[in-house]
């Protein structure tokens, strides 16, 4: 289940977590529209979540992301970080400029420039994505950009104005709390999704290996079809406050855009984690997939390769066996898969928005009551 890296290193990723100070009266060249996906990149940037970033990627880091899952300093990376921006701006902006990044007329961040480029965004999605079809909501928002960056360092940046910032946990809080409650060995769990019973079997093997488990969902800009955040918090804080020892659980959420990048997303996702300051990271099956672009475990296999400086929980699917009368998986039942009942998103979906009373194999009556208070449950 756990694939142990040879060196175990619980600092940051790269060494040191990055802190990024705030806004002061720093002058700036030019002013630069930015999007809300954008704004979040940057105050995970300026918060350590994202650590080792401390901007946006130059042309060296982005070709080094795209080919080896490194940056060029040798550090894994999975997915190129740019800042791409419009026409007018690419024009106007120089190498050696002190740029403000604007959201919603506010402030987010000062950038001093030190590349401006273009790339090839085909060539990106193929690298990166596997596949170069707009059917993939990564490649589309790839695809849709302008394929123009700007490169350089956040020399100073303000927290954006978020839902849900009075439940957001950063990483000097999360190691805080953690070093507070004596927890040595923590494992970090990302999901997208409302908390079915599959999910929280694989939470509850986590919990038999480490002290403690941080729950940490997305939520943010996601694809039509997936769960909206009020429902996703909502039915998380059900599960937890019902059926976990309080001291064993911390729960946050993640405000980050979803690539569904699979494989390389995957990495993304464990290092985020690792920032956190978990010493684990859950990997289930189609980690981060979207459709079918992605074959089975192959996250699993993708970071078999790489040395994270973390345990990485490489964790079978887990399903409901008619035979068995019990959750189980691969490696503890012998039956056919005509006797197992899969947890998919498709068939989790359906259940929800057909309004069938869900089996207690899928859901805890609690979370089911409160997915279903919400007429509303699904991104349009």
């Amino acid at each position: 289940m756990i694939n142990s890296p040879a060196n175990i290193n619980f600092s940051a990723h790269g060494g040191m977590l990055v802190n990024i100070p705030d806004v002061s009266d720093a002058e700036a060249n030019h002013t630069v529209e930015v999007s809300y996906s954008t704004a979040v990149r940057i105050m995970n940037m300026k918060t350590g979540i994202l650590s080792p970033l401390k901007g946006f990627m130059g042309e060296n880091d982005l070709h080094s992301v795209m080919e080896e899952q490194r940056l060029e300093n040798g550090i894994p990376w999975s997915i190129p970080y740019t800042l791409d921006i419009e026409e007018k701006d690419f024009r106007k902006v120089k190498e050696g400029d002190n740029v403000s990044l604007i959201h919603r007329s506010r402030t987010i961040a000062i950038m001093n420039v030190t590349g401006i480029y273009r790339y090839d965004r085909v060539g990106y999605c193929r690298k990166v994505f596997g596949t170069t079809s707009t059917a993939h909501p990564g490649v589309r928002n790839i695809r849709e950009s302008t394929g123009m960056c700007l490169a350089g360092e956040i020399k100073s940046a303000n927290l954006p104005e978020i839902p849900f910032m009075k439940e957001t946990l950063f990483p000097m809080d999360t190691r805080q709390i953690f070093l507070g409650r004596g927890w040595k060995t923590v494992t970090g769990f990302q999901t997208r999704n409302v908390p079915h019973r599959g999910h929280e079997e694989m939470q509850r093997t986590a919990l038999r290996v480490t002290d403690g488990i941080f729950i940490n969902p997305v939520i943010g800009k996601k694809k039509p079809g997936d769960f909206r955040d009020e429902v996703i918090m909502e039915s998380y804080k059900t599960l937890i406050n019902n059926y976990y020892p309080s001291n064993r659980v911390l729960f946050s959420p993640l405000h980050y855009e979803m690539s569904y990048g699979g494989p390389r997303e995957a990495m993304i996702h464990a290092i985020m984690r690792k920032n956190f300051g978990c010493t684990h990271f859950v990997v289930g099956r189609d980690h981060a997939g979207v459709g079918n672009f992605y074959g089975p475990y192959d996250a699993q296999k993708n970071l078999q390769e790489f040395d994270l400086g973390m345990n990485i929980m490489n964790m079978d699917e887990v399903f409901y066996c008619r035979k068995c009368e019990q959750l189980a998986t691969s490696q503890d039942c012998s039956h056919k898969d005509g006797d197992r009942v899969h947890f998919s998103g498709t068939m989790v979906r359906n259940t929800l928005k057909n309004g069938l009373s869900p089996e207690a194999y899928l859901f805890r009556k609690e979370v089911y009551e409160t997915i279903n208070s919400h007429d509303n449950m699904f991104v349009k």
